[in-house]
């Protein structure tokens, strides 16, 4: 699927496939790629492939894209996904150029930029002990996130449901490790969620929020709201330590 993007160029309206060259950019494993292969793949006009890349650099925080001569080197993908998104280009179109490991540094860029302090990688070793993909701390609400980078046809409900039971568990026992895994004093009502790519899922199962990826930014800017619903499996999770002054 082509994704366009529309910016006015003096006078004419140039129609900017940003869609199309960033996800063929993130899929990319070659260490540089050159315009012309690019207006190749994609059918479309070399004056619209640099200006997508104009744009992609222009959006990015950093320099997660470098324009050699010709070739276009991607330094930075999981930026260049996160630049694509704030020029408009739907989320799920993005993500399935990542792998499952950006999939989750996906998740985390995201809630960091919305104000959250961001762990990863979350892990308690043992017998009943306890692994967590992403966890988000705003002020007195907080998000537990299980990524799910499965293909959408394999994201059936029933895989879902038995995926969000194991989830409330997991983050039942984030409460139980809460200082063992040395995170913050305080308290913070965690909501359970799972990230996946298949757009259209239930809601909610078992409590947990099922979110695509397409509307993560939305789900985050809800998560308060969230919070306070009953039918969410929401767990209080407070540390026993002192907070220090």
């Amino acid at each position: 699927m082509t994704i366009i993007y529309y910016f006015r160029d003096g006078f004419m309206n140039n129609i900017v496939p940003v869609g199309a060259v960033a996800e063929l950019l993130i899929k990319n494993k070659d260490e540089c790629i050159s315009l012309e292969t690019i207006a190749e793949r994609l059918f479309i006009r070399l004056p619209l492939v640099k200006r997508a890349i104009d744009a992609l650099i222009k959006a990015s925080n950093k320099d997660s894209i470098e324009l050699h001569s010709n070739c276009i080197i991607v330094k930075d993908r999981l930026e260049l996904a996160l630049a694509a998104v704030r020029l408009g280009v739907p989320e799920n179109v993005v993500a399935r150029g990542l792998d499952w490991r950006m999939f989750e540094a996906y998740a985390a860029r995201a809630l960091a930029e919305a104000g959250y302090r961001v762990y990863r990688g979350l892990r308690v070793g043992g017998r009943g002990g306890l692994e967590l993909d992403v966890l988000g701390l705003g002020t007195r609400v907080g998000v537990a996130i299980d990524c799910k980078h499965w293909e959408p046809r394999y994201t059936v409900p029933s895989r879902l449901r038995e995926a969000a039971k194991r989830h409330v568990e997991r983050v039942t026992k984030l409460a139980l490790f809460w200082d063992r895994l040395r995170l913050p004093p305080g308290c913070w009502k965690i909501i359970p969620a799972l990230l996946v790519l298949r757009e259209h899922v239930p809601r909610l199962l078992e409590g947990v929020a099922i979110v695509p990826v397409s509307r993560l930014r939305g789900f985050i800017e809800e998560i308060s709201v969230l919070a306070e619903a009953e039918e969410v499996a929401s767990r209080l999770a407070c540390s026993r330590q002192k907070k220090m002054f």
